[in-house]
């Protein structure tokens, strides 16, 4: 009976953290579709546009590694609850942003607050999952990207067409607030699996370990240069789809959620086969990322909406297999009291991608007219260059073993 209790309250844990995730899409995505009406309003290009998007990444990026620190040594919960009100609260500072450079620091700031919540989330997993159970729960939760992906559209067109871009950043800030309580709510009783307390605090030589591992370093420079690819296209297609194929706000809003709809049902099925590959798991990653260069090539050449719209899904169906690779990896080859940690480093080298991709992809649409084929060519270069790191990892990897914890653990 007790085992039930916890499993069925381990799905309730899972459900937040999947809402958790879809709000910090909604909130870090929402700029992209108000970068049109942002531009009217405070005179800004294509290359400013692109350091401000850019400046989320900065702080997002830079908060990886300690978000992943502060969780294994502190506990989930805490970093988790912290961040999200963070967050939040720039959410709705951006929209009384006032001029170029108060716009760059509340991204940055925000991007801080957001930083900590994917490593803190991971390592919920790892609190509140047996071993058994992790990858398959760890893939489940990341799906969230795409469905956010594919739902901040949808929900946040409408309301910057009714209510105005700042009016937009208050209303979705609030959500945050309603992530916070019911993840207090579903977490205020007692049941860790493993727990991530005082009591199993990484040594320092676990430390030196993790930072010593080769193969994470390379799935980090792999993760760095997918995710070029990523935050360039989820940065950028809001714009193009206005801008060079004529598309209205409301239209944008539907047809961006097309491909992040692919990504979502592609990181459900492939999070749930990603263990039978075994040492194969490489080589899919390399196919996926190649076939993913070739789409985003065709997107240089594409002449109507339903061209780039193809090319993109078939590109995010390849993508969620490398996603699910990159994002299981802690659970399947890092020992479980530092998965927090090993989690921040492989998403700091991704969420550094976002620092670079929308200031290069802005200077090179502003370099040429307000062209995009350079940008999507600078996408299809980084692309192949992640899938020659991708053939340069180990082809088999053992995972250490993993001693679970029979006894239950005080929440932190």
């Amino acid at each position: 009976m007790v085992e039930k209790n916890r499993t069925s309250n381990s799905k309730i844990i899972l459900s937040v953290l999947f809402f958790g995730w879809i709000v910090s899409y909604i909130d870090r995505t929402v700029i992209s579709l108000s970068l049109v009406q942002i531009s009217g309003d405070l005179s800004l290009d294509a290359s400013k546009l692109g350091v401000i998007l850019s400046a989320f990444f900065m702080g997002y990026a830079l908060m990886q590694i300690p978000g992943g620190w502060l969780a294994d040594r502190f506990g989930s919960r805490r970093v988790i609850t912290t961040a999200i009100l963070f967050w939040s609260i720039f959410t709705a500072f951006t929209g009384l942003a006032w001029s170029l450079t108060s716009l760059i620091l509340i991204r940055f700031l925000f991007g801080i607050g957001e930083g900590g919540y994917p490593s803190a989330s991971t390592k919920a997993i790892s609190d509140y999952f047996p071993v058994a159970k992790r990858t398959k729960a760890q893939s489940t939760m990341m799906s969230s990207n795409a469905l956010g992906g594919a739902l901040a559209p949808i929900i946040c067109a409408p309301l910057l067409v009714w209510l105005g871009w700042r009016h937009v950043f208050w209303v979705v800030s609030l959500l945050g607030i309603i992530v916070v309580v019911c993840f207090l709510l579903s977490t205020r009783t007692k049941g860790e699996y493993t727990g991530s307390d005082t009591a199993h605090k990484p040594s320092k030589e676990e430390y030196k370990q993790l930072l010593q591992n080769s193969y994470l370093w390379k799935v980090l420079f792999v993760f760095f240069f997918i995710n070029i690819t990523n935050w360039g296209l989820s940065s950028w297609m809001p714009t193009y789809l206005m801008q060079v194929l004529g598309i209205d706000l409301k239209s944008v809003g539907l047809i961006s959620a097309i491909p992040s709809l692919f990504m979502a049902l592609g990181m459900v099925i492939s999070g749930r086969i990603i263990n039978k590959f075994g040492s194969y798991a490489k080589y899919g990653v390399i196919v996926g990322i190649f076939i993913m260069g070739i789409f985003l090539y065709l997107m240089t050449l594409a002449t109507s909406i339903s061209q780039v719209i193809t090319y993109q899904c078939i590109t995010f169906i390849f993508t969620s297999f490398i996603m699910s690779f990159i994002f299981t990896l802690p659970h399947r080859v890092m020992e479980q009291k530092v998965v927090g940690t090993a989690f921040g480093i492989i998403n700091f080298g991704g969420q550094a991608a976002g620092i670079f991709s929308p200031m290069i992809m802005g200077a090179l649409i502003a370099s040429s007219g307000g062209s995009y084929k350079s940008a999507f060519l600078f996408l299809t270069i980084c692309c192949l260059i992640a899938g020659i790191i991708a053939f340069l990892l180990p082809s088999s990897k053992k995972s250490p073993k993993v001693t679970e914890q029979p006894t239950v653990k005080t929440v932190s």
